[in-house]
């Protein structure tokens, strides 16, 4: 035999190996196959985010959250609400704070944010009106006002329960904040 018969020979020979090779994969994978299939590959999950509680899983005088001001963060706790006077008229206070507030000064605070701006406790002031809301935070004192309602903001007989979000795009993040709360309205 001379040698090009020889490698077209041994070519073939391995063509049909290789082919043969391949249709015994595919039947090892088949349906009918006794052939156990290989196990699905699992999925890659972020790990799950820790979720802040809803309004409703507060009890009344509550607070859960944070906010950020010039880089610092302050997780709060209490809720307070009443009614006073902010930019003429009559509006819902929302005080949300670190620290309680003392009962026999919660009237003072609502109206005029006495320890809010001694900077003796820290948190969020909130006034509430037909038109949108104001926040302000204590102690920079830096505030914005948003036009609606809060997220989830509920008034129910003397009690207010709401939630509020923001990123703080409009201060390059050094304001941010993410908070929910559950307040009885003081009378």
């Amino acid at each position: 035999m001379n040698r090009t018969k020889e490698n077209g020979l041994l070519a073939f020979s391995l063509v049909g190996l290789i082919v043969f090779g391949c249709s015994l994969g595919k039947q090892a994978n088949s349906p009918n196959s006794n052939n156990p299939s290989p196990a699905p590959q699992a999925e890659k999950t972020e790990p799950a985010k820790p979720i802040a509680p809803a309004a409703g899983d507060l009890k009344a005088g509550e607070a859960s959250g944070s906010y950020t001001a010039k880089g610092q963060v302050v997780q709060l706790k209490y809720a307070y609400a009443g009614h006073a006077q902010r930019f003429g008229h009559d509006s819902l206070v929302i005080l949300l704070t670190d620290q309680p507030i003392p009962p026999d000064a919660l009237a003072e605070e609502i109206k005029d944010q006495t320890l809010l701006l001694a900077e003796k406790i820290k948190g969020l002031e909130y006034a509430v009106d037909q038109d949108g809301y104001w926040v302000r935070y204590h102690p920079s004192q830096t505030q914005e006002s948003k036009n609606g309602q809060l997220k989830d903001f509920v008034v129910t007989g003397d009690a207010v329960k709401g939630s509020d979000e923001d990123t703080g795009e409009a201060f390059q993040g050094r304001y941010a904040r993410s908070v929910k709360f559950f307040a009885t309205i003081s009378k």
